[in-house]
């Protein structure tokens, strides 16, 4: 994009073949720090994983010891595999492709044009231009204009610093406060943010409690895993009379069981595919984590203008208040708009009132900040004016223009005054008020019905006044909009007590919006803050879930987990009913992974402990691994599910687990027991224990759906047909396969053991209802 104006009078910048040449020699900012993992990484962290090595020992031990009928896990393993690369992958391209659309960009000086490239593409000696909310891409030297900077992202102090000819900008600080031209002084890893970068880079972002939680419950099923298996494999070579082959085939049977590696699989599958789909929503999911921080969210932080509003802005009403004319005011605005050198949306609604006129000369002048919430400017020929907020322009503000303010508000318009001064140290007087107000988004009312529709408690925060922001949440239909509380003279301590009471916050300053955030998160909540400007940038960092806006801020963007490509928030309660689904239906499908994993342990147990030999090869399994668990958990995992996310997701799965598992073991021991006394044959054992599990797993699965829906049913018929198809498939057309018949030779063993397990699920789910619901009755 080039912009044909002149914007220096003497500075052209760098030349096409200067830029050329300095790219050429590695003078560019590019730093070549790869952005997540590269394609190679997906595949070998998919590949090369704790449980995909204990695969490999499996089925080199079949293949060794002549059992290759027993590698049918493989068949589930291998596909788990290939989905998850692929699914990573997809989604890594569906970032990178959404990425380029919210990549910083900067303004640069080339050929005496000003062209706006990708800050990436910035070479040494370019002369850039900055202005407010954006970041510094580069290490640089003021040479012209003035401005405020805020380094808090490099020195973690907030207050701003101003910057004049001959001052050092840092690449990663951002403008606050007017716009200055700059020589690059360094690129790229000369810079001094990549210093600090690259000792960031040692600490590792915390993942998610999911994943946190997960990890855990699989390194301890690890730790216990080794040396159970080398137990068990002595009790079964004792067992089995010292036959090798069969112990370690028994053995290896007893591992595949004990593996949930179907659990991971699925929070990856189920997380990745979310991100897939908010992509082509144009959202761009940082990292997967992030879904489930926004779907844990109870509490959402919004500002009012970019998201309630739609960021444009008209005035209303224009009022003189002394002695001047509404000529003379007129032309007093169009000079202090035309002295200012960065454009805002509020200024954007004054030029087009007032006009804007350069051809003033400028004595002294104050950039606009969000801090100071006004600029001021000493024109000759006119005098020392200012302009901002109420209370907080140097003037006195009377008991009618009070009144005035009021009424404004009253109506949702932000009050802006107009002072002369006699110098612009001293204070001054008011000359006129002018109304301007914000124009509300179209689905604004409609997606805050959502979030509160799905208990998430909206919160509005604004540095605008408390009255005109309380005015618009009504409009949109924030809850307890009229409890609004103004922050201008409020200590830390006074905020932080009112930080859950109220829902709107007027006045906010960014200091403010950072206490407000860490407050709310002491409390318990988890809090997800949207924002587009350089004021909500330390606030972003402080929540739980930042999300940004595409056409805000750079430094913004770059921050946020969560980066909206459309700038409209009404994208959020989809986000979060897409983070809910998954991680809801992850932890409901994770207890019938959970389910075979303790069953196989107990069983492993009670193995070792009667010296009777562990009673399932790899391949009995077969059936209750990929038609009772694999193929109904991801099934399950895609219906929708709104429900606020609760509780421990370790603890709630093994709760569910638990009862599953021990309606698997008490017919197992059962059988065990038959077999042990003679009253079936090793072989009748096994094949009535394989279609016992399978059947009782089918009947858990049954539980685990409730309550009902039509989906639900669809997924438990899919699993009945699937096993029936499996029974018919390895008994009529592969001669038996996994032993059905010698099942059917001892027929009322066969049903009593299927109805001692079935009977067995059903008190024991109904008697956990019993427990949940009188638990509930004493909370209530």
């Amino acid at each position: 994009m080039t912009d044909k104006e002149n914007t220096t009078e003497n500075i052209t910048g760098l030349t096409a073949e200067e830029v050329a040449r300095l790219a050429s020699e590695g003078h560019s900012n590019k730093t070549n720090e790869k952005s997540g993992k590269s394609y190679l990484e997906i595949v070998l962290t998919n590949l090369l994983t704790f449980f995909n090595m204990i695969w490999a020992i499996v089925a080199a031990l079949l293949i060794i010891f002549r059992s290759p009928g027993d590698l049918t896990f493989l068949f589930v393993v291998v596909p788990n595999i290939l989905i998850a690369t692929v699914l990573e992958i997809r989604a890594k391209r569906a970032v990178e492709k959404l990425a380029v659309t919210t990549a910083p960009h900067t303004s640069v000086l080339r050929d005496g044009e000003l062209l706006t490239i990708n800050s990436e593409d910035v070479v040494l000696g370019d002369i850039i231009r900055v202005e407010v909310g954006q970041q510094i891409p580069a290490d640089a030297v003021v040479i012209s204009g003035v401005a405020e900077a805020n380094e808090s992202l490099l020195t973690g102090e907030s207050d701003a610093i101003k910057k004049e000819a001959g001052d050092r900008l840092l690449a990663g600080s951002f403008v606050v406060s007017g716009a200055v031209y700059a020589k690059v002084t360094a690129v790229g890893r000369d810079n001094y943010v990549y210093k600090l970068e690259k000792a960031a880079r040692n600490f590792k972002a915390p993942a998610s409690n999911l994943f946190k939680e997960l990890n855990r419950l699989i390194k301890y099923i690890g730790i216990f895993m080794v040396p159970m298996a080398v137990a068990l494999f002595f009790s079964n070579l004792h067992s089995y009379d010292g036959d090798t082959a069969e112990a370690v085939i028994k053995t290896c049977g007893s591992i595949i069981g004990m593996i949930p590696a179907g659990i991971y699989l699925l929070v990856t599958v189920t997380l990745t595919l979310s991100v897939i789909t908010l992509s082509r929503r144009n959202t761009l999911v940082q990292d997967m984590y992030s879904i489930e921080m926004l779907a844990s969210a109870d509490v959402v932080c919004l500002d009012k203008t970019g998201t309630i509003t739609d960021g444009t802005m008209c005035v209303r009403s224009f009022e003189a208040l002394a002695d001047m004319s509404e000529d003379e005011l007129r032309a007093v605005m169009a000079a202090v708009e035309g002295a200012e050198d960065s454009i805002n949306n509020t200024s954007r609604a004054l030029i087009e009132y007032f006009g804007k006129s350069t051809d003033k000369k400028i004595n002294e002048k104050i950039p606009f900040s969000s801090k100071r919430k006004y600029s001021a400017v000493d024109i000759e020929g006119l005098g020392a004016y200012s302009i901002g907020a109420p209370h907080f322009v140097k003037c006195e503000i009377s008991d009618s223009l009070e009144e005035k303010i009021a009424a404004h508000a009253a109506l949702g318009e932000r009050v802006l005054v107009l002072a002369r001064h006699e110098s612009l140290a001293s204070d001054g007087y008011a000359v006129a008020m002018i109304a301007i107000s914000d124009r509300i988004r179209p689905n604004a009312k409609e997606t805050i019905e959502k979030f509160q529709r799905d208990d998430v408690t909206v919160k509005i925060i604004s540095g605008d006044h408390a009255a005109t922001v309380a005015t618009m949440a009504k409009r949109v239909g924030v809850k307890d909009a009229d409890k609004y509380v103004s922050c201008e003279n409020l200590t830390p301590e006074e905020l932080e007590a009112v930080a859950e009471e109220y829902a709107v916050f007027g006045r906010v300053t960014p200091e403010q919006k950072v206490i407000l955030v860490k407050k709310l998160r002491s409390l318990g909540h988890t809090v997800a803050m949207t924002g587009d400007g350089v004021n909500d940038t330390l606030a972003l960092k402080e929540s739980n879930c930042a999300i940004a806006m595409a056409d805000g801020s750079e430094v913004a963007r770059k921050i946020s987990q969560i980066v909206l490509g459309d700038s409209d928030f009404s994208a959020l309660p989809d986000i979060v009913r897409e983070g809910r689904r998954c991680i809801n239906n992850v932890r409901q499908s994770a207890s019938l992974f959970l389910m075979k994993t303790i069953f196989t342990i107990v069983l492993s147990i009670i193995a070792c402990v009667t010296l009777k030999g562990y009673p399932f090869q790899p391949r009995e399994l077969l059936m209750l691994e990929l038609l009772v668990i694999g193929i109904p958990s991801v099934l399950l995992a895609l219906e929708p599910n709104n429900n606020r996310i609760q509780g421990s997701f370790l603890k709630t799965v093994i709760i569910k687990s638990i009862p599953s598992a021990l309606a698997l073991i008490t017919p197992v021991a059962v059988l065990m027991a038959f077999g042990a006394f003679g009253i079936i044959t090793q072989s009748e054992r096994n094949a009535i224990g394989m279609l016992v599990i399978t059947t009782v797993g089918w009947t858990n699965l049954l539980f685990i759906c409730r309550p009902y829906s039509k989906w639900r049913l669809s997924v438990a018929l899919i699993s009945a047909v699937g096993i029936a198809l499996a029974l018919f498939v390895t008994t009529a057309l592969m001669g038996d396969y996994l032993g059905v018949m010698n099942a059917l030779t001892n027929v009322p063993v066969l049903v009593g053991a299927i109805g001692l397990g079935v009977g067995v699920a059903a008190v024991i789910h109904f008697t956990t209802d019993l427990i949940k619901y009188i638990r509930k009755r004493r909370s209530a």
